[in-house]
């Protein structure tokens, strides 16, 4: 069953919803919000914003670290339903809450529907320019578009939390991303 509602409107709030709730329930207080892209608000861009509208990384106290999400989407019609298209997916590893600022690590994806002709991996990550590999110091893993699967917000939660260090919200944080995996697998069907 993917993930459908009555209106292109209702469809990406589901959506919204569900990556805030999962959010909020394990690593920020911050919400995610649109910017639709068109009249017909078939086409939306979800991301963090501040007060001025401005796409910006959250800080996860006490770490060092920010988070920028943007996902592109774009609704559907599937019968007399919308279904949820994402276009564009971009889950970046900040220093800083500037989104301008170069992001240390980065899971992204880019949909033929973006860019018909893009010639690198579509679901892939890559790094800060300053991470070197330990081989050579000609070989920059910034300029790679590392092969990946689909990653979704709840294993950039994970990485985050096992691996980064940032604090959970809550010690049932586990249980909470994987009520969050199994409703985003029914949507996948």
């Amino acid at each position: 069953m993917s993930l459908t509602a009555r209106t292109s409107r209702d469809v990406l709030h589901v959506f919204q919803d569900h990556l805030n709730k999962t959010l909020n329930r394990t690593l920020t207080r911050y919400r995610l919000r649109f910017f639709l892209r068109s009249t017909k608000s078939d086409h939306a861009s979800l991301a963090f914003f501040n007060n001025r509208g401005v796409a910006i990384a959250v800080p996860l106290p006490p770490t060092p670290w920010h988070l920028s999400i943007n996902y592109e989407l774009q609704a559907v019609p599937e019968g007399k339903e919308h279904g949820l298209k994402i276009l564009e997916y971009k889950h970046r590893l900040h220093r800083t809450s500037s989104i301008d600022d170069e992001a240390e690590v980065r899971f992204e994806y880019v949909s033929p529907d973006i860019d018909p002709d893009f010639p690198y991996s579509r679901h892939h990550v890559q790094f800060h320019r300053d991470a070197r590999s330990a081989s050579s110091d000609d070989f920059s893993l910034s300029k790679l578009h590392i092969p990946t699967g689909g990653v979704t917000i709840e294993h950039v939660i994970r990485f985050l939390i096992a691996d980064l260090d940032v604090p959970p919200l809550t010690e049932q944080w586990e249980a909470e991303l994987q009520a969050s995996e199994e409703r985003s697998r029914e949507w996948r069907g």
